[in-house]
Parts: C-alpha cells; sequence; structure tokens
C-alpha cells in the first residue's frame, strides 16, 4: 500500500513539474519585450532599461538624439509611472530598442497604453515602428485623421523584394475618444496565416487589411521605437504605459478583449528552473514515503 502511495505521488510531481515547465516554456515564448516604463535613465531621462527583453533590453539612443521623452508619476499614470512621450516643446527624442529577439517580424502582438493630446488630434502620431535608418523596411502603428475621423492604423512597407504593402486602418469610435483617460491599444498579425487585428480600450476594431494582403516583409531594421515611426518622426504628444511585445497572438481576432487591470507579468521562473525545483519535490517526496 506504501508503494502505490509513493508511486502515486512521485507521478504526480513529475507530472506537475512537466507542466510547470512547459506553462514557463509558454510564456517565456510569447513575451518578447516588456516595459512597465517606471524607471528611467538617471535623471528620469528617457525610458530606461527594458523589464524584460529576450534580446538587448537597453535603451540605444544617446544625446541629442534621445533618450526621448521624460519618466513621470505615479500621479495620472495607468500603473506606476509612464513615460511622458512628447510635449510638443522640450520632451521630444528618440525612444530606441533592438529589434533582434525583441520583436517577431512574422508573427505577434504589441500593445500599450496610452493618454494626451494624441488621441484626439495631432495629426499623423506614432505609437510604434522601425527605424528606418537602420535597414531596410518600415513597420509602424499610428493614429491619424482620415475621412472617417481618428483613425488606428498599422502598416507593412518595404524590405524584401516584391513583398506587397498593407495596411490595417479603421476609425476609433467616437465615444471612445477622449485625451484624459488611459486606452488600452493593441495590434496582431500573422503573415504566416495572412490575419491582422487592431483592438481600441479592448473593443475589436478591423480584423482585415484594409489594403493589400498580408504577407512578410523580412525587413531588416535593427532598432525600433515607441511612441514615434520612421527615424524619430511624429512623437506622440501624450503618455505611454505598459508597452508590451509578444510572439504570438494573444487575441483572439474575432473578439473583444478585457483590458488588463495591473501590470503585466514578466515571464519566471525559466522552464529549466521550474523543472528542477519540481524535480526536487518529487525525490523530497520519495524519501519521505519510504520511512
Amino acid at each position: 500500500m506504501r508503494a502505490t502511495i509513493r508511486r502515486a505521488a512521485i507521478a504526480m510531481a513529475v507530472a506537475t513539474a512537466l507542466g510547470a515547465s512547459w506553462g514557463s516554456t509558454q510564456a517565456l515564448a510569447q513575451t518578447l519585450f516588456l516595459h512597465h516604463l517606471d524607471v528611467g535613465d538617471p535623471g528620469n531621462n528617457g525610458a530606461g532599461t527594458a523589464d524584460y527583453a529576450v534580446g538587448n533590453p537597453n535603451e540605444l539612443v544617446s544625446p541629442p538624439n534621445g533618450p526621448g521623452g521624460n519618466t513621470v508619476g505615479p500621479a495620472g499614470c495607468k500603473f506606476g509611472n509612464c513615460l511622458q512621450r512628447f510635449d510638443g516643446a522640450n520632451i521630444g527624442g528618440r525612444v530606441e530598442y533592438a529589434t533582434a529577439g525583441n520583436w517577431d517580424q512574422s508573427k505577434g502582438t504589441i500593445e500599450m497604453w496610452v493618454k494626451g493630446d494624441g488621441v484626439t488630434g495631432g495629426g499623423f502620431v506614432g505609437l510604434w515602428g522601425t527605424d528606418t535608418s537602420s535597414g531596410s523596411g518600415d513597420i509602424r502603428m499610428y493614429i491619424y485623421d482620415t475621412g472617417a475621423g481618428r483613425t488606428l492604423g498599422a502598416y507593412m512597407l518595404g524590405g524584401t523584394a516584391g513583398a506587397a504593402f498593407w495596411e490595417i486602418e479603421q476609425a476609433i469610435p467616437v465615444g471612445l475618444l477622449d485625451n484624459t483617460n488611459w486606452h488600452s491599444v493593441a495590434w496582431e498579425y500573422d503573415t504566416t496565416a495572412g490575419k491582422t487585428a487592431t483592438w481600441w480600450d479592448g473593443q475589436l476594431l478591423r480584423n482585415t487589411p484594409d489594403a493589400g494582403t498580408v504577407n512578410f516583409h523580412g525587413v531588416t531594421n535593427s532598432r525600433m521605437h515607441i511612441g514615434e515611426n520612421q527615424t524619430g518622426s511624429a512623437p506622440f504628444p501624450g503618455f505611454i504605459d505598459e508597452f508590451r511585445i509578444s510572439g504570438n497572438l494573444v487575441y483572439d481576432m474575432t473578439q473583444n478583449y478585457v483590458p488588463q487591470t495591473a501590470p503585466f507579468p514578466a515571464p519566471v521562473p525559466e522552464p529549466a528552473s521550474a523543472a528542477l525545483l519540481m524535480i526536487g519535490a518529487v525525490l523530497v517526496i520519495s524519501r519521505r514515503l519510504r520511512k
């Protein structure tokens, strides 16, 4: 009887170890870059080092081109502190990070929280994009004015010869447009499956491209921006918080989603560490049941 109990306990612990390892592997594979934007460089200049990154977590641009923005808060921010990206006068400059390991150009979810004048006006303003001076290609996420009103858009241009331009744009519902509240913004794409979608405050805006066919562009840009496009153009006038890039499709492209109510968790522990901890537990259980 004791032997049966011991075998059952060991089997359960092993299964738990494997499950913990698999679960944390999924989390690590999904989250590529996470920045809470709580701590800037010394003196609160720039966005500072990312909280989690598969690639290089460090902000890349040095004066005079950056670091852009100031870390402010916590008053007025969504979660903890946040990044004041641009005030129209003296908080410009680039906010740049490496793309290698931190962004998958074939599939992913790019999301953040935004607040400020850039939501309701200011013409074309950038939310995220590749630095066009760092390689071939121009991938961007933005807000601008169209005949339908203030519009959330994204597109892929350039890169591999023959890759066709495609974009997704959709007007933001008027009832969700204001410059005093925080807004959850997300863009997803899967160039293999030919799918893309955008959301505003969890509401699905569009899940088909309005121009072109979603396809892979093979861009070579080595740097990416937060709160701007191209080579630092069209900085977002306002605040940005809780920026995350995932290497998978986080949301169902056919449904709305409920925006998070707390900061995104960093993917911990590492799979190997979790498995080792659980295997250790197996050995302890085994020893105790032999007594």
